[in-house]
């Protein structure tokens, strides 16, 4: 809907220049007239809620408010202009199972983002794995945990304020973050070549914290030393305490050293565990250890009082637990076939129901969950005296007494690092001062002396009750290292939490399956990509309309001297390719099969000469390679060698070598390892499953020869001379697993496209009706294309022109409208022709991507 002048005229009528309220009478009235012309109701608008999305909810919209939106045309421009400028700034690039953009590149954006950020500028990295559309997808994210972030009103733990860097199929285990992260280490990059005023900080569950430091079977709660990522120590110095008999007295050091770290600029007292991830854990082995209790002791004393079993005391908890909205009421202990209680798994938000001391006033309606649980059996307090002292704790309670305290310390410990701290003004200082100079930060001496009692009231009473042993990796980081985090740290616990990272997480897979047709359409979509680009397109949009207009324009021109540099560099990448390409015969226009053919095979011997082998920074012979050793190891030199001798020399050159292949449980990658065998070929010789497991996967499996002649050459030998005999024999007897590459990015067509029917073609259909049509049509325009070029005319006669030429159609001869329909039906052929050449042109650039972009990178 277009306004006349006339509407603009009624309109100014209404307010003069020097009222005040002017230009709201303006707005209000032209919305009133514009609701008249083009009326929307609320039924609309519901309507297009619940049924469009995306680009067809703007469709829609266009239908209901035209002249307003901005035509596709436009939009489509805008999407391309974004895309580019994505590409130019970000630099996506692939890695083993994904995609990341440089960092570096990042974080100079998010500072156009966050103008207000002050000369010290405080970062966290932090990962994430999850299952997302049926796979397993990890997510390395960067946000900022500056004090201006509160003061501007901001969230540490919104979605939106933490941006992706990399996205990666499969889990977090050492292998994929290695094959993903480690051969090109652009995160370390960043963090070795920071400016002394940005810090930076790691924070993530244990599993992915323990897969950055350290490679498989270092760091394991079940290793007698790898359960301790900041002490190397012995699970015996679980039950140490200080002097005084204090565990917090006792100031564990953190000094560990990790030589394998994925990230080893990232001093270890920067490296904190998520809290919400620590506090379900903790409330899961509490809660776990109370049902196994139940099982061990209930029927024992059973038997003696005949009042209560173990079937009693499970409803009795489900019951309690089931109350508080647990698993949506419907709480259930799990158990095996043999009635044996299963590990529970509890979220955050199931954790904090269970542990938290009901609402007052609300005692009666959420009981307590150790009611009928615990009996009141009395219990000896053997605790020192000046434990007891400190905790002020009688010489005797009873058992319901002792579980109730340990988990209200625990709760307590979670409340006070989970808020966050109160920041106070100092003197002098204005109020509602953006400036955090201004403020006293950090944790008051209350909060840290009462975090301390309740810390070794958890120790102390989880020893007593359960034993040291039952202690688990997570318990004992908080008693041990909370209050040093507390003391030594700028920034408060709470903004080390993964939560919002794990909702960003979800919620850009869950727009991107919104937009798209997932895994059944017939294109292959890639999310992760996806989602990079529609961050750029939301990140744009949100500094070029912030509030700081000087921040926008300098951001406008960082854009365009990324683009500028980028077309620049494109243009020289092509012509330095396109010289290379001459010299091996390579065809600029191909018109057949064998000419294309040969393109081919110019554009692969080409990436083969000009690729770099990745060299780690040690240099040695078997850097970056794990091998798996089976079978007898043959003699070397008429010296007898075992696995151990194998070992150390794999180890001497830099290699790892690993007991078996991994298992799927920890998550796939696409590492390779060597698998090093001594088969004889002997006709009936059994196959061991591990070799058969390692060719399914795609693994090289060869002989131990290979070790021996790459030490004496210092080279590494080609795979393919070393295997063994029957090697072939087994890979015809067994089936041969998918790739990696395969399953996520599906480079062939999948058989379900193959099934399916193709879709028509958009191509008219050939009835009278509509060829005469749109004969008429073309004679139309052909009869007008001759009139304007003898005449000048104007674009209001152009259409009266084109109506009197289309009337005038009907009354030609029946011989002539034959003329034009055929004239029309080759024009139309003729465009079918061109639509085939380009849908071949496309088809051959798609067999030579992936070799020209090897040349490229």
């Amino acid at each position: 809907m277009l306004l006349t002048a006339d509407d603009v005229v009624s309109v100014l009528q209404k307010a003069s220049e020097k009222s005040k309220k002017g230009a709201k009478i303006v707005k209000e009235s032209i919305s009133t007239l514009y609701k008249t012309r083009n009326p929307i109701n609320a039924a609309d608008v519901i309507h297009c809620r619940e049924n469009f999305s995306g680009t067809r909810l703007m469709n829609q919209m266009r239908k209901l408010v035209p002249d307003i939106l901005p035509s596709r045309g436009e939009e489509s421009k805008a999407v391309a202009k974004l895309t580019e400028e994505f590409l130019a700034v970000l630099l996506p690039r692939r890695i083993s199972t994904g995609w990341f953009i440089d960092p570096a590149r990042l974080l100079e954006v998010l500072l156009f983002r966050y103008p207000f950020l002050e000369e010290e500028i405080h970062a966290k990295i932090q990962g994430d794995a999850a299952k997302m559309g049926g796979r397993h997808l990890t997510y390395i994210g960067l946000s900022f945990l500056n004090n201006e972030i509160k003061l501007r009103g901001l969230s540490y733990q919104n979605p939106k304020e933490i941006y992706p860097v990399a996205l990666f199929y499969e889990s977090d285990s050492r292998d994929n973050l290695e094959e993903n992260l480690g051969k090109n280490n652009f995160m370390e990059r960043l963090l070795a070549e920071a400016p002394p005023h940005m810090k930076f900080y790691l924070s993530g569950d244990e599993m992915f914290l323990q897969s950055v430091l350290s490679g498989p079977g270092v760091l394991s709660p079940l290793t007698e030393t790898g359960w301790n990522i900041y002490y190397e120590c012995n699970k015996e110095y679980k039950k140490s305490v200080g002097p005084s008999g204090l565990r917090t007295d006792l100031e564990v050091p953190i000094n560990r050293s990790h030589p394998e770290s994925l990230f080893p600029s990232i001093p270890l007292t920067h490296i904190v565990p998520c809290i919400l991830h620590w506090f379900s854990r903790c409330a899961e082995k509490l809660l776990m250890l109370e049902v196994e209790n139940m099982f061990s002791l209930a029927n024992k004393s059973a038997q003696v009082s005949g009042t209560t079993t173990v079937d009693d005391l499970i409803k009795n908890l489900e019951s309690n637990i089931s109350l508080r909205g647990v698993h949506q009421g419907n709480f259930r202990v799990p158990l095996d076939k043999n009635g044996k209680p299963e590990k529970i798994s509890l979220n955050k938000d199931d954790a904090i129901a269970i542990f938290s001391p009901p609402p007052a006033g609300k005692d009666q309606e959420y009981p307590n969950v150790l009611t009928h649980v615990v009996p009141p059996a009395k219990m000896v307090n053997s605790l020192p005296e000046r434990v007891k002292e400190f905790l002020k704790l009688d010489d005797s309670f009873t058992e319901f007494t002792c579980v109730s305290l340990i988990w209200e310390s625990m709760y307590k410990m979670f409340q006070i690092v989970q808020k966050e701290p109160e920041n106070s003004l100092r003197e002098n200082a204005t109020c509602g001062s953006l400036r955090p100079s201004d403020y006293r930060w950090g944790y008051s001496e209350e909060q840290k002396q009462e975090y301390k009692y309740h810390a070794e009231r958890l120790y102390q009473l989880v020893c007593l009750r359960y034993s040291w042993k039952n202690l688990t990796p997570y318990m004992i980081k908080f008693i041990d290292y909370g209050l040093h985090f507390m003391s030594h740290l700028d920034i408060p616990m709470c903004r080390f939490s993964t939560e919002g990272g794990e909702h960003s997480h979800y919620d850009r897979n869950c727009f991107y399956y919104h937009h798209t047709t997932r895994n059944g359409g017939r294109n292959s979509y890639d999310p992760n990509f996806a989602q990079f680009s529609t961050l750029w397109k939301r990140l744009s949009y949100e500094i070029y309309n912030g509030d700081d207009k000087s921040a926008s324009d300098a951001f406008k021109s960082h854009v365009a001297t990324h683009v500028a540099a980028y077309k620049i560099q494109r243009c020289f990448r092509m012509y330095h390719i396109r010289n290379k390409l001459r010299k091996t015969g390579y065809t600029e226009s191909p018109e057949n099969a064998e000419e294309r053919r040969g393109n081919l095979e110019s554009l692969s011997k080409l990436a083969s000469e000009t690729s770099v082998n990745v060299i780690s920074k040690s240099g040695k012979l078997f850097s970056g390679k794990s091998f798996i050793l089976t079978g007898n190891v043959p003699k070397h030199c008429g010296s007898k060698m075992t696995h151990q001798t194998v070992a150390k020399l794999i180890e001497d050159w830099g290699g790892k070598v690993r007991k078996n292949i991994p298992g799927t449980s920890k998550g796939q990658s696409t590492k390779k390892y060597v698998l090093l065998t001594n088969l004889s070929g002997k006709t009936g010789q059994k196959i061991p499953g591990i070799i058969k497991d390692a060719l399914r996967r795609h693994f090289p499996v060869v002989d131990y020869q290979f070790l021996y002649d790459s030490v004496a050459c210092k080279k590494v030998q080609p795979y393919a001379v070393y295997h063994p005999p029957n090697v072939e024999d087994i890979k015809r007897k067994i089936s041969v697993l998918p790739t990696l590459q395969q399953v996520h990015f599906r480079k062939k067509f999948r058989m379900i496209s193959l099934l399916k029917e193709p879709r028509k073609s958009k191509i008219l259909k050939e009835n009278v009706v509509k060829v005469a049509k749109n004969a008429a049509v073309f004679y139309a325009i052909m009869k007008r294309k001759e009139y304007v070029q003898s005449k000048d005319v104007t674009f209001k006669e152009c259409g009266e022109i084109f109506v009197q030429y289309t009337k005038q159609y009907s009354q030609l001869p029946q011989g002539e409208k034959q003329k034009y329909m055929q004239m029309w039906l080759n024009k139309q052929n003729e465009k079918l022709k061109q639509a085939k050449r380009i849908a071949e042109l496309k088809a051959y650039n798609t067999v030579q991507k992936p070799h020209y972009d090897a040349l490229k990178l």
